[in-house]
């Protein structure tokens, strides 16, 4: 049985629940042993898009959500309710993707991602290893403007430009708002500096695994937080084990194919 004050589970995917099919199937296989009306709410807050998230879900053998959230925090996916609509409603208020746009694209070293990684409240490019000096003053430039923004940086290559009120964590925070949730009753789990603002929310509990890039571990230092001591799903399972929302460790053993009938 799930620790009573774990209420729902919002884990990264790439890096974090992904990487290692094996492990991968071992989340998979432990989290469907819990009992489905008493385990947390299970939210995947990832970078992809919602629509290719659900493709994920189907062709690696993930977990059902409950609800996704997609696309840096800007895609809201909650087929029980159907909040999408109001949830990008609050995204409109100072943001203008074709000045952003403009302003981004005139910055040197600066490619845009692929068509299927943008939409209309998030502006994505490529800057491999830029530093910090000059994502702070591409934030300046866009600020002085007007416009009220957000700069997500992470693996030293992604940058995303989204709407002030667009982050991972604010839309897990919007999210838990709507649920009636508390964020003390919130377990969070990631890789990267996009996956930040779920561990900055206040009351949170976090799950870092030994992959998670430096770039993380510098955004969330002082927060304590449970370190573990192996990587990818592996990572995130000794994380739940650490917060009783799963059992002590059984070994996981993929099931034998069946052996034909013999002939009588």
């Amino acid at each position: 049985m799930p620790a009573p004050n774990i209420r729902l589970f919002s884990p990264d995917l790439d890096g974090t629940l992904l990487g290692n099919p094996e492990a991968s199937a071992r989340f998979t296989h432990r989290w469907e042993s819990l009992d489905r009306h008493r385990r947390p709410l299970l939210v995947y807050n990832t970078g992809r898009t919602v629509a290719d998230t659900q493709n994920v879900v189907q062709t690696r053998l993930l977990p059902e959500p409950d609800f996704i959230i997609g696309s840096v925090g800007t895609e809201l996916h909650d087929s029980l309710y159907n909040r999408a609509q109001d949830f990008r409603a609050q995204f409109s208020v100072g943001w203008n993707l074709e000045q952003v746009e403009r302003i981004v694209a005139a910055t040197p070293g600066v490619r845009r991602q692929p068509a299927e990684f943008l939409h209309a409240f998030k502006s994505s490019w490529i800057w491999p290893r830029a530093r910090r000096e000059q994502i702070d003053g591409l934030r300046q430039r866009l600020l002085e403007t007007g416009l009220q923004i957000n700069v997500v940086y992470s693996c030293l290559h992604f940058l995303d430009v989204l709407p002030a009120r667009a982050d991972k964590g604010n839309a897990l925070k919007w999210l838990c708002e709507r649920l009636g949730l508390g964020l003390e009753h919130v377990l969070v789990a990631g890789d990267s500096a996009n996956d930040s603002s779920m561990f900055l929310l206040p009351g949170v509990r976090g799950i870092l695994l030994e992959n998670s890039l430096p770039e993380l571990f510098a955004e969330v230092a002082g927060r304590k937080m449970f370190v573990a001591r192996t990587s990818l799903a592996d990572g995130v399972l000794e994380g739940l084990r650490h917060f009783g929302v799963l059992p002590e460790f059984q070994p996981f053993v993929f099931p034998a194919a069946t052996a034909p009938d013999r002939e009588a």
